[in-house]
């Protein structure tokens, strides 16, 4: 309404006042500009501030009780907001550090990866009292669905691939390298699953037990195997680029492809890919 409101003006004097109608045209459009402006800070400021309006309402659709509510929530808010300030720097370290010369998906996977690993680094809040501990022992695969598994499984062959292709030339010893690399992110982020898994848990009602178990297994899988998933990729697709001296018009398409695929996976897992729950159309996934 007020962009047709403000349209009025251009449309009464137009054929009367050229100049006139030019500057009522500069203002509209500086006025957007300005607008889209102050929405981007404040959105970024507020991001950047830990506001996350939609995790209590994910909350509610991933468990029934208050109490676990609170605990998904405060883990929601956390790993979101570490996601997004690791992407963020990634995407700052990819305009200043390389002055856009880089590789931008590579820089703010990675950042994303980063930040989700620095999400984890935490323990739960233990309940006043005496201290006690569970004593059950708990691995990597009682939270990592196969899905993800064979993802990492998948990213690992063809980086191993790529790295066995690369030694076979001087020329494409760099693919080596980034193949490497892609291995060692898929490394760091099994050994930050197992902490997860494994890290000390109080002795909790069961109701908080199911809903510590939902957060250690969205924090392996969407929280830690997806990113270091699309992160390991995008250094595969860079690795396959690195290959081009000796797999000639192949190398562009691998890489092409591993870009794709990393893009794809990354836009599925954005903000943990949880929002789809926002429709309120499924029931709690802990009743």
């Amino acid at each position: 309404m007020l962009l047709a409101a403000a349209l009025i003006p251009v449309t009464v004097s137009d054929g009367s006042d050229r100049s006139t109608n030019t500057t009522v045209w500069l203002v509209l459009t500086l006025g957007m500009l300005f607008t889209i402006l102050f929405y981007v800070l404040l959105s970024l400021g507020l991001q950047f501030a830990g506001v996350d309006s939609d995790a209590p309402t994910i909350a509610r659709h991933l468990a029934a009780e208050p109490e676990q509510q609170r605990l998904l929530q405060r883990w929601l808010e956390r790993a979101r907001w570490a996601r997004f300030v690791g992407g963020f720097a990634g995407v700052v370290a990819w305009f200043l550090g390389t002055q856009t010369h880089g590789d931008l998906l590579v820089l703010g996977t990675g950042g994303i990866a980063a930040g989700a690993v620095l999400a984890e680094l935490h323990h739960i809040r233990r309940p006043a009292g005496p201290r006690t501990a569970r004593l059950d022992v708990r691995t990597v695969a009682d939270y990592l669905t196969r899905t993800d598994a064979r993802r990492m499984i998948a990213v690992a062959a063809a980086a191993t691939v790529t790295a066995l292709v690369g030694v076979a030339s001087a020329e494409t010893r760099s693919a080596t390298w980034w193949a490497l690399g892609a291995l060692v992110a898929l490394g760091i982020a099994r050994v930050a699953q197992h902490r997860v898994a494994t890290r000390a848990r109080p002795a909790l009602s069961p109701s908080l037990t199911r809903a510590d178990d939902l957060a250690r297994e969205l924090a392996i899988g969407r929280g830690l195997a997806r990113p270091f998933t699309f992160f390991a990729l995008a250094l595969v697709a860079r690795s396959c680029f690195a290959l081009e001296p000796s797999i000639d018009g192949l190398a562009p398409l691998l890489g092409v492809a591993a870009w794709l695929c990393a893009f794809v996976l990354w836009w599925q897992n954005r903000r943990l890919g949880l929002d789809f729950l926002l429709d309120g159309r499924r029931g709690p996934v802990i009743a």
